[in-house]
Protein backbone atom coordinates (compact mmCIF):
# COMPACT_ATOMS: atom_id res chain seq x y z
CA UNK A 1 0.00 0.00 0.00
CA UNK A 2 1.24 3.58 -0.45
CA UNK A 3 0.37 4.42 2.93
CA UNK A 4 4.03 5.16 4.45
CA UNK A 5 5.41 7.41 7.40
CA UNK A 6 7.88 9.07 8.47
CA UNK A 7 10.69 6.78 10.61
CA UNK A 8 9.47 9.08 13.09
CA UNK A 9 6.20 8.48 13.12
CA UNK A 10 6.64 4.73 12.41
CA UNK A 11 8.62 4.19 15.02
CA UNK A 12 5.96 5.71 17.33
CA UNK A 13 3.45 3.18 15.74
CA UNK A 14 5.43 0.43 16.19
CA UNK A 15 6.03 1.40 19.72
CA UNK A 16 2.34 1.22 20.90
CA UNK A 17 1.21 -2.35 22.39
CA UNK A 18 -1.73 -2.34 20.07
CA UNK A 19 -5.21 -3.96 19.63
CA UNK A 20 -6.61 -5.98 16.37
CA UNK A 21 -10.06 -5.98 16.35
CA UNK A 22 -11.50 -6.02 13.43
CA UNK A 23 -10.19 -9.48 11.88
CA UNK A 24 -11.20 -12.31 9.42
CA UNK A 25 -9.28 -15.08 9.73
CA UNK A 26 -10.67 -15.87 6.14
CA UNK A 27 -10.03 -13.17 4.84
CA UNK A 28 -6.07 -12.66 6.44
CA UNK A 29 -5.13 -15.63 4.83
CA UNK A 30 -1.36 -15.58 4.42
CA UNK A 31 -0.37 -15.88 0.35
CA UNK A 32 2.80 -17.91 1.03
CA UNK A 33 0.37 -20.43 2.96
CA UNK A 34 -1.93 -20.37 -0.35
CA UNK A 35 1.00 -20.71 -2.36
CA UNK A 36 1.87 -23.91 -0.83
CA UNK A 37 -1.27 -25.40 -0.28
CA UNK A 38 -1.59 -25.55 -4.15
CA UNK A 39 1.90 -25.73 -6.00
CA UNK A 40 1.35 -23.99 -9.42
CA UNK A 41 -1.53 -22.91 -9.32
CA UNK A 42 -0.98 -18.91 -7.61
CA UNK A 43 1.59 -17.19 -8.90
CA UNK A 44 1.16 -13.51 -7.79
CA UNK A 45 -0.52 -12.32 -5.56
CA UNK A 46 -4.20 -10.40 -6.03
CA UNK A 47 -4.89 -7.42 -8.11
CA UNK A 48 -6.59 -6.10 -4.94
CA UNK A 49 -3.08 -5.30 -3.57
CA UNK A 50 -1.94 -2.58 -5.84
CA UNK A 51 -2.34 0.63 -4.71
CA UNK A 52 -4.98 2.28 -6.95
CA UNK A 53 -7.24 -0.42 -6.84
CA UNK A 54 -11.38 -0.15 -6.08
CA UNK A 55 -13.51 -3.03 -6.01
CA UNK A 56 -16.92 -2.36 -8.14
CA UNK A 57 -19.10 -3.61 -5.32
CA UNK A 58 -19.12 -6.09 -2.32
CA UNK A 59 -19.91 -8.98 -4.90
CA UNK A 60 -16.45 -8.64 -6.43
CA UNK A 61 -14.57 -8.78 -3.29
CA UNK A 62 -16.85 -11.82 -2.18
CA UNK A 63 -15.77 -13.15 -5.59
CA UNK A 64 -12.15 -12.67 -4.86
CA UNK A 65 -12.77 -14.59 -1.36
CA UNK A 66 -14.27 -17.42 -2.84
CA UNK A 67 -11.54 -17.49 -5.83
CA UNK A 68 -8.87 -17.58 -3.67
CA UNK A 69 -9.72 -18.21 0.06
CA UNK A 70 -12.64 -20.85 -0.02
CA UNK A 71 -10.80 -23.68 -0.91
CA UNK A 72 -8.17 -23.04 1.48
CA UNK A 73 -10.37 -23.47 4.77
CA UNK A 74 -11.06 -27.20 4.81
CA UNK A 75 -9.92 -27.95 8.33
CA UNK A 76 -9.29 -26.87 11.62
CA UNK A 77 -5.72 -27.92 10.69
CA UNK A 78 -5.62 -25.09 8.10
CA UNK A 79 -7.34 -22.63 10.35
CA UNK A 80 -4.71 -23.41 12.79
CA UNK A 81 -1.72 -22.63 10.47
CA UNK A 82 -3.13 -19.72 8.56
CA UNK A 83 -3.65 -17.82 12.44
CA UNK A 84 -0.59 -19.02 13.48
CA UNK A 85 1.10 -16.83 10.94
CA UNK A 86 -1.52 -13.84 11.16
CA UNK A 87 -0.74 -13.43 14.46
CA UNK A 88 2.51 -13.75 14.25
CA UNK A 89 2.86 -10.64 12.10
CA UNK A 90 0.06 -8.88 14.10
CA UNK A 91 3.20 -9.73 16.88
CA UNK A 92 5.70 -8.20 14.40
CA UNK A 93 3.86 -4.72 14.42
CA UNK A 94 3.71 -5.11 18.50
CA UNK A 95 0.15 -5.83 18.29
CA UNK A 96 -0.63 -7.56 21.82
CA UNK A 97 -4.43 -8.54 21.51
CA UNK A 98 -6.75 -9.65 18.46
CA UNK A 99 -10.17 -10.33 17.60
CA UNK A 100 -10.62 -12.11 15.19
CA UNK A 101 -14.08 -14.12 13.51
CA UNK A 102 -14.32 -17.30 11.35
CA UNK A 103 -17.24 -17.72 8.74
CA UNK A 104 -19.94 -20.24 10.98
CA UNK A 105 -20.81 -21.52 7.44
CA UNK A 106 -17.36 -23.04 6.76
CA UNK A 107 -17.64 -25.17 9.68
CA UNK A 108 -20.84 -26.28 8.40
CA UNK A 109 -19.44 -27.59 5.32
CA UNK A 110 -16.92 -28.94 7.22
CA UNK A 111 -19.12 -31.11 9.15
CA UNK A 112 -16.36 -30.48 12.66
CA UNK A 113 -17.73 -28.86 15.65
CA UNK A 114 -17.51 -25.42 15.54
CA UNK A 115 -15.28 -25.58 18.86
CA UNK A 116 -12.79 -27.25 17.09
CA UNK A 117 -12.14 -24.57 15.22
CA UNK A 118 -12.29 -21.84 17.81
CA UNK A 119 -9.90 -23.94 19.90
CA UNK A 120 -7.80 -24.13 16.14
CA UNK A 121 -7.34 -20.54 16.09
CA UNK A 122 -7.20 -19.79 20.29
CA UNK A 123 -3.90 -21.96 20.35
CA UNK A 124 -2.56 -20.42 17.45
CA UNK A 125 -1.73 -17.27 19.77
CA UNK A 126 2.12 -16.71 20.22
CA UNK A 127 3.15 -15.70 23.97
CA UNK A 128 2.39 -12.88 24.99
CA UNK A 129 -0.79 -12.08 23.03
CA UNK A 130 -4.54 -12.66 24.00
CA UNK A 131 -6.97 -14.04 21.31
CA UNK A 132 -10.32 -14.15 21.19
CA UNK A 133 -12.52 -15.92 18.64
CA UNK A 134 -15.77 -14.94 17.33
CA UNK A 135 -18.26 -16.19 14.77
CA UNK A 136 -19.66 -14.22 11.99
CA UNK A 137 -23.00 -15.40 9.94
CA UNK A 138 -24.79 -13.72 6.66
CA UNK A 139 -28.48 -12.47 7.09
CA UNK A 140 -29.82 -15.74 4.83
CA UNK A 141 -27.34 -18.02 6.48
CA UNK A 142 -29.76 -19.94 9.01
CA UNK A 143 -32.55 -20.96 6.48
CA UNK A 144 -29.77 -23.15 5.50
CA UNK A 145 -27.64 -26.34 6.35
CA UNK A 146 -26.03 -23.98 9.07
CA UNK A 147 -28.94 -23.70 11.26
CA UNK A 148 -27.96 -26.52 13.72
CA UNK A 149 -24.56 -24.78 13.95
CA UNK A 150 -26.21 -20.88 14.50
CA UNK A 151 -28.48 -22.99 17.00
CA UNK A 152 -25.61 -24.17 18.67
CA UNK A 153 -23.11 -20.72 18.66
CA UNK A 154 -24.34 -19.36 21.59
CA UNK A 155 -23.28 -22.11 23.93
CA UNK A 156 -19.98 -23.01 22.29
CA UNK A 157 -16.94 -22.61 25.14
CA UNK A 158 -14.27 -20.81 23.97
CA UNK A 159 -16.22 -18.33 21.91
CA UNK A 160 -16.39 -15.01 22.47
CA UNK A 161 -19.56 -14.06 20.55
CA UNK A 162 -21.46 -13.09 17.36
CA UNK A 163 -20.91 -11.09 14.77
CA UNK A 164 -23.09 -10.54 11.86
CA UNK A 165 -21.66 -9.63 8.32
CA UNK A 166 -21.96 -10.51 4.70
CA UNK A 167 -24.14 -7.85 2.14
CA UNK A 168 -25.66 -5.90 3.87
CA UNK A 169 -28.98 -5.04 1.82
CA UNK A 170 -30.32 -8.75 2.61
CA UNK A 171 -33.09 -8.61 5.06
CA UNK A 172 -32.48 -8.90 8.76
CA UNK A 173 -34.67 -12.16 9.41
CA UNK A 174 -36.19 -12.37 12.74
CA UNK A 175 -33.90 -14.90 13.59
CA UNK A 176 -31.00 -12.92 14.65
CA UNK A 177 -32.56 -11.46 17.47
CA UNK A 178 -33.31 -14.43 18.80
CA UNK A 179 -29.57 -15.99 18.42
CA UNK A 180 -28.18 -12.68 19.59
CA UNK A 181 -30.07 -12.46 22.95
CA UNK A 182 -29.12 -16.26 23.45
CA UNK A 183 -25.69 -15.40 23.38
CA UNK A 184 -25.85 -12.70 25.13
CA UNK A 185 -27.57 -14.84 27.87
CA UNK A 186 -24.92 -17.18 27.93
CA UNK A 187 -22.20 -14.29 28.30
CA UNK A 188 -21.25 -13.57 24.93
CA UNK A 189 -20.02 -10.33 23.67
CA UNK A 190 -21.66 -9.63 20.00
CA UNK A 191 -20.84 -7.73 17.53
CA UNK A 192 -22.60 -6.67 13.92
CA UNK A 193 -21.28 -5.19 10.68
CA UNK A 194 -23.54 -2.30 9.99
CA UNK A 195 -22.87 1.32 8.33
CA UNK A 196 -20.26 -0.12 5.48
CA UNK A 197 -22.76 0.42 2.83
CA UNK A 198 -25.90 1.51 4.04
CA UNK A 199 -26.89 4.73 6.23
CA UNK A 200 -27.59 5.09 9.19
CA UNK A 201 -30.56 4.28 9.65
CA UNK A 202 -29.21 0.34 9.30
CA UNK A 203 -26.90 1.32 12.09
CA UNK A 204 -29.72 2.34 14.54
CA UNK A 205 -31.42 -0.48 13.46
CA UNK A 206 -28.96 -2.99 13.76
CA UNK A 207 -28.29 -1.42 17.53
CA UNK A 208 -32.00 -1.60 18.48
CA UNK A 209 -32.53 -5.29 17.42
CA UNK A 210 -29.29 -6.71 17.99
CA UNK A 211 -28.54 -4.71 21.30
CA UNK A 212 -24.68 -4.78 20.75
CA UNK A 213 -22.22 -1.67 21.56
CA UNK A 214 -19.68 -2.97 19.06
CA UNK A 215 -20.31 -1.99 15.31
CA UNK A 216 -17.78 -3.21 12.58
CA UNK A 217 -17.60 -0.50 10.39
CA UNK A 218 -20.34 2.19 10.92
CA UNK A 219 -19.51 4.52 8.21
CA UNK A 220 -23.05 5.35 7.81
CA UNK A 221 -23.55 6.90 10.79
CA UNK A 222 -21.73 9.56 10.43
CA UNK A 223 -24.31 11.06 7.87
CA UNK A 224 -26.88 11.65 11.22
CA UNK A 225 -25.74 13.86 14.12
CA UNK A 226 -28.09 12.07 16.26
CA UNK A 227 -27.14 9.08 16.03
CA UNK A 228 -23.53 10.23 16.34
CA UNK A 229 -24.42 11.52 19.72
CA UNK A 230 -26.38 8.88 20.63
CA UNK A 231 -22.99 6.33 20.11
CA UNK A 232 -21.09 8.79 22.10
CA UNK A 233 -23.67 8.92 24.96
CA UNK A 234 -23.81 5.05 25.43
CA UNK A 235 -20.05 4.05 24.83
CA UNK A 236 -20.90 2.27 21.39
CA UNK A 237 -17.81 1.42 19.95
CA UNK A 238 -17.16 1.72 16.21
CA UNK A 239 -14.44 -0.85 14.61
CA UNK A 240 -13.46 0.78 11.57
CA UNK A 241 -10.81 -0.30 8.80
CA UNK A 242 -10.23 3.01 6.60
CA UNK A 243 -7.88 0.85 4.02
CA UNK A 244 -10.75 -1.82 3.55
CA UNK A 245 -13.23 0.98 3.07
CA UNK A 246 -11.19 3.19 0.33
CA UNK A 247 -10.75 0.38 -1.69
CA UNK A 248 -14.36 -1.30 -1.58
CA UNK A 249 -15.26 2.64 -1.78
CA UNK A 250 -17.97 1.86 0.92
CA UNK A 251 -20.34 5.12 1.43
CA UNK A 252 -19.22 6.09 -1.44
CA UNK A 253 -15.49 6.74 -0.38
CA UNK A 254 -13.11 8.00 -2.99
CA UNK A 255 -10.00 9.31 -0.74
CA UNK A 256 -8.86 8.52 2.64
CA UNK A 257 -8.75 12.40 3.52
CA UNK A 258 -12.47 11.98 3.24
CA UNK A 259 -13.29 9.08 5.70
CA UNK A 260 -15.44 9.85 8.60
CA UNK A 261 -13.60 8.33 11.61
CA UNK A 262 -11.75 11.93 11.69
CA UNK A 263 -15.35 13.01 12.35
CA UNK A 264 -16.36 10.80 14.51
CA UNK A 265 -13.57 10.93 16.80
CA UNK A 266 -13.93 14.91 17.57
CA UNK A 267 -17.53 14.29 18.50
CA UNK A 268 -16.35 11.66 21.31
CA UNK A 269 -16.89 8.17 19.31
CA UNK A 270 -14.92 5.15 20.36
CA UNK A 271 -13.14 4.11 17.29
CA UNK A 272 -10.58 1.88 16.89
CA UNK A 273 -9.06 0.76 13.58
CA UNK A 274 -7.85 -2.44 12.21
CA UNK A 275 -7.02 -4.27 8.99
CA UNK A 276 -10.55 -6.33 8.31
CA UNK A 277 -8.82 -8.76 5.33
CA UNK A 278 -5.34 -7.77 4.80
CA UNK A 279 -4.78 -10.82 2.52
CA UNK A 280 -7.64 -8.91 -0.03
CA UNK A 281 -6.01 -5.67 0.56
CA UNK A 282 -2.94 -6.23 1.01
CA UNK A 283 -2.96 -3.68 3.89
CA UNK A 284 -1.12 -4.44 7.37
CA UNK A 285 -2.00 -2.50 10.62
CA UNK A 286 0.41 -0.69 10.89
CA UNK A 287 -0.27 1.68 7.61
CA UNK A 288 -3.85 2.20 8.90
CA UNK A 289 -2.39 4.54 11.48
CA UNK A 290 -0.17 5.82 8.96
CA UNK A 291 -2.72 6.74 6.63
CA UNK A 292 -4.69 8.44 9.79
CA UNK A 293 -1.63 10.81 10.75
CA UNK A 294 -0.54 11.27 6.78
CA UNK A 295 -4.33 11.64 5.16
CA UNK A 296 -6.96 12.83 8.24
CA UNK A 297 -4.27 14.56 10.07
CA UNK A 298 -4.66 12.66 13.43
CA UNK A 299 -1.78 13.66 16.11
CA UNK A 300 0.38 11.29 18.07
CA UNK A 301 -2.21 11.87 20.56
CA UNK A 302 -4.84 11.20 18.57
CA UNK A 303 -3.03 7.87 17.51
CA UNK A 304 -2.70 7.12 21.08
CA UNK A 305 -6.10 7.92 21.83
CA UNK A 306 -7.78 5.45 19.16
CA UNK A 307 -5.01 2.54 20.58
CA UNK A 308 -6.33 3.25 23.68
CA UNK A 309 -9.69 2.68 22.61
CA UNK A 310 -9.07 -0.97 21.47
CA UNK A 311 -7.58 -1.62 24.93
CA UNK A 312 -10.91 -0.14 26.46
CA UNK A 313 -12.75 -2.47 24.76
CA UNK A 314 -10.87 -5.51 25.18
CA UNK A 315 -11.81 -8.40 26.60
CA UNK A 316 -9.45 -9.08 29.22
CA UNK A 317 -9.34 -8.97 33.02
CA UNK A 318 -8.96 -5.16 34.52
CA UNK A 319 -5.46 -5.88 35.79
CA UNK A 320 -4.81 -6.49 32.09
CA UNK A 321 -6.17 -3.47 30.89
CA UNK A 322 -4.47 -1.05 33.52
CA UNK A 323 -1.04 -2.68 32.44
CA UNK A 324 -1.72 -1.85 28.88
CA UNK A 325 -2.96 1.47 30.01
CA UNK A 326 0.03 2.03 31.90
CA UNK A 327 2.53 1.19 29.19
CA UNK A 328 0.42 3.72 26.91
CA UNK A 329 0.68 6.36 29.47
CA UNK A 330 4.29 6.36 30.10
CA UNK A 331 4.49 6.63 25.94
CA UNK A 332 2.23 9.83 26.00
CA UNK A 333 4.93 11.12 29.13
CA UNK A 334 8.10 10.20 27.19
CA UNK A 335 7.21 12.33 24.19
CA UNK A 336 5.15 15.01 26.22
CA UNK A 337 1.46 13.91 25.10
CA UNK A 338 -1.60 14.85 26.93
CA UNK A 339 -2.94 11.53 28.39
CA UNK A 340 -6.36 10.30 30.11
CA UNK A 341 -6.59 6.46 30.69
Amino acid sequence: MSFTATPDIAAFVQSLPKTETHLHIEGALPWDLLVDAFPGRYTRPPESWHDDYRFRDFTEFMDHYVHYCAEFYVSPQRYHDAARIVFARCYEQNVRYVETSFHLPVAAAIGCPGTEIVEAIRTAAPAGMEVRVFTGMCHNDYDGPSRPWIDAAPEWEGLSGLDLHGPEDLPVEPWTARIWEKARAAGKRNKAHAGEFLPAGFVERILDELQVTRIQHGNGAAEDPALVARLARDGVTLDMCPISNLKLRARGLQTMAAHPIRRLLDAGVRVTVSSDDPFVFGNRLSEEYYALHRDLGFSRAELLQVVRNGWRVAEIPESERSLRLGQLGRIAQAHGLPWQP
